[in-house]
């Protein structure tokens, strides 16, 4: 073929259209990758094949028209398939009908001949119901794309043998063979044998897995017709759940009209992560899904998310479409009337009234209900996953907000000076006058300080978030160098040491508790027996008796003790419950000689503080406080 001008107008035979723009009637010649769900001869895996899709669509449009006649049109039990992966060699035979022999008047040629000679010829443009064909486009292509094609039909008594080869040295036109027709009446049926040209496909590349898959898949959709390839029968089950997900949780959805039919089959933990589709339209493999699997998964996550709600609110979490997603396949299997696509190679179909026939099942609740009910686990299993990844998010928020906390200073913090920060000790202190005293009487190398306003959160049950925006409980951690979610390395902190100084009565028992419960539920290391005790209780003097310049003092482990008669012509003592009571000489010996209750875990702190902040322990806290009455 002459080469043209670029300003020339040139006219192509459909033969030369055919070889010279295969991508409009086949798809791509180059090859392409993806990662798709294939049977490997036990089991359907998600597998990453490299293929070219016009030699697979040039396959396919000779294998659809044995399906159109055994299948579509129900002529004929069996398909038989052969493919010679290094020769690009194809045969496909069905025992339907045969192609049609007869003479046709106006074309001047036998019917046979016109349709896989001649673009735009054949039988689907009528009411074309379950069938794959199209246009009439398909097997002519193939024919064109083809060293040599032949066929040998048996219909009405006669058997009916042709070949095409491709044409003359400049592949100008098609060369067709004149037919043999000859005398046999003892089956029908058309076998069709074809090698694709090496001039059309020069990057022909077919995996013998990747057809052997999608003979298994089409024999799978119809158990009762025998199919074969490369001279084995290709077994299967009764149905396509048993072959393919036999002894697995499968959840089956179907949904049924007369134009349309279709299976889904959803199998939970089917890989370990991602989500993966497949589906078949009239037995056609359209890898890239369509209307109706998009319609699916937007209704079917949706209405779960929904339909979970009242158990979301329980559980205190809320998946989310990727929580229900991952690892789950969603197999499906359609069968409707006038399937339309995207393009000739059929990758995706685009019927937009699929969306009416999948509503009507999805959106009835009782559909969502029931799957909920009957698969407990798998719905536990979306929780976890969407319990570890609101943790991952949290981790990360946690992250984000320590690197913030240390760098940001904490306006009433008393901070100590000196360099060893293993020697330096944290007062936390029950008001600001505490602070005010502190600072008066302290050891600036050695003391810090860090009053208390307000109450202390009881972090039982709290969202990290809710600490996070608890300014107290963020003086807190920032003071001292701890990080939610992060382990409290000693080393790493800016106090050797934690004093609680809280007053000398229930309420400052209380935040002493409730300052221990939050350290403790954070960072338990920092209570470990074996090691320097890091949090003490601070003891404040109860009662204060002066004698001439001599103030002597007595604790709430030993104010029992203390005698009024011993004291006779004294003043009188006082009493310091609060912290607020105290003056500065006082704050002076606390810190000189103090008198300190270290805080470790005995093996019963765990416990402990459960029993007394834990929201869900109301029960359990009532016996205890019944038992110590």
């Amino acid at each position: 073929m002459k080469k043209p001008q670029s300003n020339e107008i040139q006219k192509l035979t459909d033969y030369q259209h055919h070889r010279l723009r295969t991508e409009m009637y086949l798809g791509s010649r180059s090859p392409h990758t993806q990662t798709i769900v294939n049977w490997d001869g036990k089991a359907l895996k998600p597998v990453e094949m490299t293929w070219t899709p016009a030699v697979y669509c040039a396959f396919r449009e000779i294998l659809d028209n044995a399906l159109d006649e055994v299948v579509g049109h129900g002529h004929g039990s069996s398909v038989e398939v052969t493919f010679d992966q290094k020769e690009m060699l194809f045969t496909v035979s069905d025992d339907g009908r045969g192609i049609p022999i007869d003479w046709d008047e106006n074309e001047g040629m036998h019917k046979a001949t016109l349709a896989l000679t001649q673009a735009r010829a054949g039988r689907n443009f009528g009411a074309r119901e379950e069938v794959r064909g199209t246009n009439g486009i398909g097997a002519s292509t193939v024919v064109s794309c083809s060293e040599h094609f032949s066929i040998d039909i048996i219909r009405d008594g006669q058997r009916f043998q042709q070949t095409f080869r491709e044409g003359n040295a400049a592949f100008d036109e098609l060369d067709i063979r004149e037919p043999k027709i000859t005398k046999n009446s003892s089956k029908t049926g058309t076998t069709i044998e074809f090698k694709l040209s090496k001039e059309v496909f020069k990057k022909a590349n077919l995996p013998l897995a990747f057809v052997k898959a999608r003979m298994m898949e089409i024999a799978a959709n119809h158990p009762k017709i025998r199919f074969s390839f490369n001279g084995s029968r290709v077994v299967v089950k009764p149905t396509v759940a048993r072959t393919f997900f036999d002894g697995k949780t499968v959840i089956t959805i179907d949904v049924k009209d007369k134009n349309f039919k279709s299976s889904f089959y959803l199998v939970p933990n089917f890989a370990e992560e991602g989500e993966y589709l497949h589906t078949t339209v009239n037995d056609i493999p359209a890898f890239n899904g369509g209307q109706h699997i998009d319609t699916f998964k937007r209704l079917f996550y949706g209405g779960l998310i929904r339909a979970l709600e009242r158990e979301s609110k329980r559980r205190g979490l809320t998946p989310n479409r990727s929580d229900i997603a991952d690892g789950l396949l969603i197999y499906n299997v359609t069968v409707m009337h006038a399937p339309n696509f995207d393009s000739q190679s059929k990758t995706r179909l685009i019927n937009d009234d699929v969306d009416g026939y999948i509503k009507a099942v999805l959106e009835d609740e009782n559909t969502l209900k029931a799957i909920i009910k009957s698969n407990k686990e798998w719905i536990d299993e979306i929780y976890a996953r969407c319990a570890a990844r609101t943790q991952k998010k949290d981790d990360a928020e946690l992250a984000k907000q320590a690197r913030k906390m240390m760098r940001t200073k904490v306006p009433k913090l008393l901070d100590a000076n000196g360099k060893d920060r293993t020697k330096c000790v944290l007062l936390i202190t029950e008001g600001d006058s505490a602070k005010t005293m502190v600072s008066a009487v302290r050891d600036p190398e050695i003391h810090g300080a860090l009053p208390l306003r307000g109450k202390i959160l009881n972090v039982r049950g709290e969202a990290p978030k809710t600490l996070l925006d608890n300014q107290i409980l963020m003086d807190l951690m920032t003071s001292i160098g701890c990080a939610l979610g992060q382990q409290a390395e000693r080393g790493d902190l800016r106090y050797g040491q934690v004093w609680l100084a809280a007053d000398q009565d229930p309420d400052g028992a209380n935040i002493t508790a409730l300052l221990v419960n939050f350290f403790y539920l954070h960072w338990p290391e920092l209570f470990d027996p074996k090691l320097p005790t890091f949090f003490y209780a601070l003891q404040t003097p109860f009662i204060i008796q002066e004698k001439g310049k001599n103030r002597h003092y007595w604790y709430a482990d030993d104010y029992h003790t203390y005698d009024a008669k011993d004291w006779k012509g004294a003043p009188k003592p006082t009493r310091a419950k609060g912290l607020g009571s105290l003056e500065e000489a006082d704050w002076r010996h606390s810190l000189v000689k103090p008198k300190l209750i270290p805080i470790n875990d005995d093996g019963n702190l765990s416990d402990a503080l459960k029993l007394i902040f834990d929201p869900k322990g109301a029960d359990a806290r009532k016996d205890w406080i019944a038992l110590d009455a």
